[in-house]
């Protein structure tokens, strides 16, 4: 099965070529053996390679045509969403370009090195076990264990080329403002000399609402870089005509041109801060419902099947009860932020942890961050970056000042890059200071052991599990708090698999169980918020609301009336 939809709807152009589907492959030398369906990773079932013996080193090819005439005034650009983990790109046989990281995207503006007719890529791609760049859920000892998984190596997101202008936009970055009713539009560009981009914008309304012609801006740019304010109709009380919320997910779609390049792109007009200890949402308290979800399928790995599985997860979500997903120890294919946006689904971004702490940690974790925020800066919902999880990567923090630091510079970096997301900094124990969100992770919350948290102060100054919420040295500044991991709960018929502490017998047992628990976060005005592990079952770890291919455990609607109950319920 080949993804066809456009792989990165929130930055767009009109001419592109999609490279999906079969290449040629090989494990270890270049000798082009075996076929495979990009973007699916060899040890899946979707690869038609299924796999799952350790390859540290794998080769690509595919032939790919320009037609006559077709690069006259443009550039050709070579996409890909993402590779894990280091890749080596040539065009022809001469060296295009390469890039380390395995959950980033990247390109090759391949204009001089291709002619009309037929031209050949070739993809060398490096994986290897090393647990000291960021590797998220994938095994790196050979074996799945606890809760880590197959992994992923190569491609396993989208190939593509595009026909850009000579010069051509690089990068759309908007900021929207909601107090002073504006956004301010910054554009990167492939040339150092002046020139002029011209932007358009208009609404792009919910379901029910009125489009909008909202103006549009001339762009200075010089030494790459340019930027101009759009000042937005003033609608007042009408304002849910166009801010973006979960109820009404408008977004404001921006079209920029320059001399022969043109790219879409959309924002949504909305603001997330932190105030007097709770989240606020367009200035209004929220309580967050997320689910944990880490974006595994059983055929398919860490790729999405097709386009309505993403969409169809959000549903399955939406109609459970939830506002939200933290997206757990991935970085997710950029069609998934795009129907979260669409469809008001609030998204927590997470870093793929490393697993050992070296100064290779600290560099990679910095630069997949980075381009991490780069990428998926525009999607409104996204209203959180998690920075790292549960000292993964850094598992001596709680005393050793240098994984402090590097806590701390995670934190400060997502900052400097992003001023409009909270940061949760260290998601679920061992936190320092630094951190928008106080995050504790506390699987022995049942309904007979919900009274600990009589005087949550102690519980901050003290664990609310195994580990203590704050490293050493550290203090509870007043940040809202989260439990953003709970329940994991398990069926005894799912024999194989395990999740925290003793299984359940029954949909009976599941619930007398889960609701109390539920209800007392919901209900105890102590939270700001909850995230239940997990949306589904991946592998060897069954504790998810839905099996692997997606049929719930539970009646939905039941579960709806417990992860959906408002406070005065």
């Amino acid at each position: 099965m080949v993804i066809e939809s456009y792989p990165r709807p929130d930055f767009k152009r009109e001419d592109w070529t999609d490279l999906n589907g079969e290449w040629d492959f090989s494990f270890d030398e270049p000798v082009f053996d075996r076929k495979i369906q990009v973007p699916f990773c060899y040890q899946s079932e979707m690869s038609g390679i299924c796999d799952t013996r350790v390859h540290h080193i794998v080769w690509y090819r595919k032939e790919f045509v320009v037609e006559k005439g077709r690069l006259s005034g443009k550039s050709l650009l070579l996409k890909f969403g993402a590779v894990d983990y280091e890749a080596e790109v040539y065009i022809n046989q001469t060296y295009a370009g390469g890039h380390r990281g395995g959950h980033t995207p990247f390109e090759a503006d391949i204009t001089g090195l291709v002619s009309e007719g037929k031209n050949i890529i070739t993809v060398k791609v490096m994986d290897y076990s090393d647990a000291d760049k960021p590797r998220g859920k994938q095994t790196w000892t050979g074996e799945n264990f606890a809760c880590w998984y197959t992994p992923t190596t190569g491609i396993w997101q989208s190939v593509w080329l595009e026909y850009a202008g000579k010069p051509y936009i690089k990068r759309i970055k908007a900021t929207p403002d909601l107090e002073c009713n504006e956004a301010l539009c910054e554009i990167f560009i492939s040339t150092m000399e002046r020139m002029t981009a011209e932007a358009s914008f208009h609404s792009l309304p919910a379901e029910g609402g009125m489009e909008m012609d909202l103006g549009s801006l001339k762009i200075a740019c010089e030494n790459g870089y340019g930027k101009g304010i759009l000042a937005l109709p003033d609608l007042d009380l009408r304002r849910d005509q166009l801010t973006w919320t979960p109820e009404k997910p408008n977004l404001i779609e921006m079209e920029v041109n320059l001399q022969n390049d043109k790219v879409t792109s959309y924002f949504g007009l909305r603001s997330v801060c932190v105030s007097n200890g709770r989240i606020l949402l367009n200035g209004e308290v929220l309580y967050q419902r997320l689910v944990l979800d880490q974006g595994y399928w059983s055929q398919s790995l860490l790729t999405p099947p097709n386009e309505e599985a993403i969409r169809n997860d959000i549903l399955l979500s939406k109609k459970m009860g939830f506002n939200g997903a933290r997206k757990h120890q991935k970085i997710e294919d950029p069609r998934y932020y795009y129907w979260a946006d669409k469809l008001g689904f609030l998204v927590w971004g997470e870093m793929p942890s490393c697993y050992m702490y070296t100064d290779n940690t600290v560099e990679s974790t910095s630069r997949e961050l980075a381009e991490f925020i780069e990428r998926d800066y525009n999607h409104p919902s996204i209203i959180t970056w998690v920075t790292a999880n549960e000292s993964w990567g850094m598992r001596n923090i709680k005393t050793d000042k240098s994984q402090q630091s590097f806590s701390n510079m995670l934190f400060y970096q997502a900052k400097a890059l992003d001023k409009t997301r909270p940061v949760s900094g260290n998601d679920g124990w061992e936190q320092t200071e630094h951190t928008d969100i106080l995050a504790l992770h506390d699987y022995e919350l049942m309904p007979e052991t919900e009274g600990k948290y009589d005087c949550l102060e102690d519980i901050l100054n003290s664990h609310a599990e195994r580990r203590f919420v704050l490293a050493d040295g550290q203090t509870y500044r007043g940040q809202p708090v989260l439990m953003t991991e709970y329940g994991g709960i398990a069926f005894s018929a799912e024999e194989k698999g395990w999740g925290y502490y003793n299984k359940v017998g029954s949909e009976g047992e599941f619930l007398k169980r889960l609701e109390p628990i539920t209800d007392f976060l919901i209900k105890s005005r102590k939270f700001s918020g909850f995230c239940y592990t997990q949306l589904t079952d991946v592998m060897q770890e069954t504790n998810g609301l839905l099996r692997e291919d997606r049929t719930p455990k539970l009646p939905l609607e039941k579960l709806e009336k417990i992860f959906g109950k408002k406070i005065y319920e």
